[in-house]
């Protein structure tokens, strides 16, 4: 019964996506969020082969792994351009929360290669890609989260507020990345868990993320007047 469902509310995720992509686009926020806008445009890109190859075949698997080290770059770009409107305010904060995030990837490149060395000596050359793959993109989701809690912390304790699309990009974000991470520990740990489980988590989680887009994609709005630090006010 999830197999089914999940196939049609993996359609259903492609096309909030797409609509957050449109949305973007006709806010003309791109001119603002080149990295998130690069994001979701390869979000819509890798729905759309997932849905060509078929989510559940194993060519799919294979895009969606090689995918990762592109992800490893994306992710923490988009979470650096979370504070674009903001820019000015914060760039001497930003720079440095930013420097402590390159060092955390770096970091969790070397040990990841150490770990996934050992899985492929054990498990055989497919292994190591594997594994390597999906610790790289739990580090880049762990270290962006890690950037935007920290920045969101540091800008709290200076009683600098946070509103318009800077609030709604931090908020969807954070929640994004911690189901990428939720995500990465399913596809290490899969194999504990039956079929069941597995495909009603993937059913919890695509309903998770449509619910997040649709309420990213209902509050943002466009910049006022074109300028970076004046953004019009998105309500909560």
């Amino acid at each position: 019964m999830f197999a089914q469902l999940n196939h049609w509310i993996f359609i259903a995720v492609t096309a909030v996506d797409a609509i957050l992509l449109l949305r973007v686009l006709q806010l003309k926020l791109h001119r603002t969020y080149l990295f998130i806008t690069l994001a979701c445009a390869l979000t819509v890109f890798f729905d759309g082969v997932a849905l060509w190859l078929g989510p559940e075949s194993n060519e799919n698997l294979q895009v969606f792994l090689y995918s990762r080290f592109l992800y490893v770059f994306i992710l923490p770009a988009a979470a650096y351009d979370v504070w674009e409107e903001v820019k000015t305010q914060i760039a001497q904060i930003r720079k440095l929360a930013a420097l402590r995030l390159v060092a955390s990837l770096t970091l969790a490149s070397i040990f990841g290669l150490i770990i996934a060395a050992v899985a492929g000596r054990e498990e055989g050359g497919d292994a190591l890609f594997d594994t390597f793959a999906i610790i790289l993109w739990a580090a880049a989701s762990t270290a962006s989260l890690a950037f935007l809690w920290s920045m969101h912390r540091v800008l709290a304790a200076q009683k600098i507020t946070t509103s318009g699309n800077t609030a709604v990009w931090l908020v969807y974000f954070q929640l994004l990345l911690a189901a990428e991470v939720l995500t990465c520990f399913l596809l290490i740990a899969g194999r504990a868990f039956s079929t069941v489980v597995i495909d009603s988590l993937e059913f919890s989680l695509n309903l998770y993320q449509i619910s997040i887009t649709i309420w990213c994609t209902w509050k943002l709005r466009g910049i006022a007047s074109g300028v970076p630090s004046t953004p019009e006010n998105a309500n909560f």
